[in-house]
């Protein structure tokens, strides 16, 4: 692909792997990995292929036993918050570029841990997830995806990027990362 334009490698990728979206990088802190704490990562609107959602670590949790799972909410129409991917195990001690992993599974699944860092051993197994959708009238749905950590609190060194890659499914659907996240 060394004879292709930055431009054309970066529109076949968005065809192969999906466009991607991440959050701030290392914008996700202690405060979103507090125990209770639902944090929104990105505005979703339309009907949309989930490819791949994970959340890379930047800086090393610390000892507390946290859990993460990933969930939807749309304000339009309202649909309560629904867990799209279950608590993972504890990201105690997770280390820099080790990820949590949504891995397009069952509703209600586990979220999956890499086993190291810098590689991902995880997933999707070409499996797409189907999120959003559109009204009878046609208009997009809007709502985010978010994160909920639970079980403990992780210390101010943690740090963190979420990072999507999808297809729209709907005319005009995207995702965008939130603003200060």
């Amino acid at each position: 692909m060394a004879n292709y334009a930055p431009s054309t490698r970066a529109r076949i990728a968005d065809l192969i792997t999906g466009m991607h979206v991440k959050t701030t990088d290392g914008g996700l802190v202690a405060a979103a990995f507090t125990s209770g704490a639902q944090t929104s990562l990105f505005t979703l609107v339309g009907r949309v292929g989930i490819k791949q959602l994970f959340i890379e670590l930047t800086a090393a949790a610390d000892s507390a036993a946290t859990t993460v799972a990933f969930n939807a909410t749309f304000t339009t129409p309202s649909i309560s918050l629904n867990e799209i991917q279950a608590d993972c195990t504890t990201i105690a001690s997770l280390q820099p570029h080790q990820r949590i992993m949504c891995t397009n599974g069952v509703v209600g699944t586990a979220c999956v841990l890499t086993d190291g860092d810098g590689v991902t051993d995880v997933d999707a197994a070409g499996r797409t997830m189907i999120l959003g959708g559109e009204t009878a009238a046609g208009a997009n749905t809007v709502g985010t995806l978010g994160m909920l950590a639970a079980a403990a609190t992780q210390a101010a060194s943690i740090a963190a990027t979420a990072h999507i890659y999808y297809i729209p499914m709907s005319e005009g659907a995207y995702i965008e990362g939130i603003a200060g996240v």
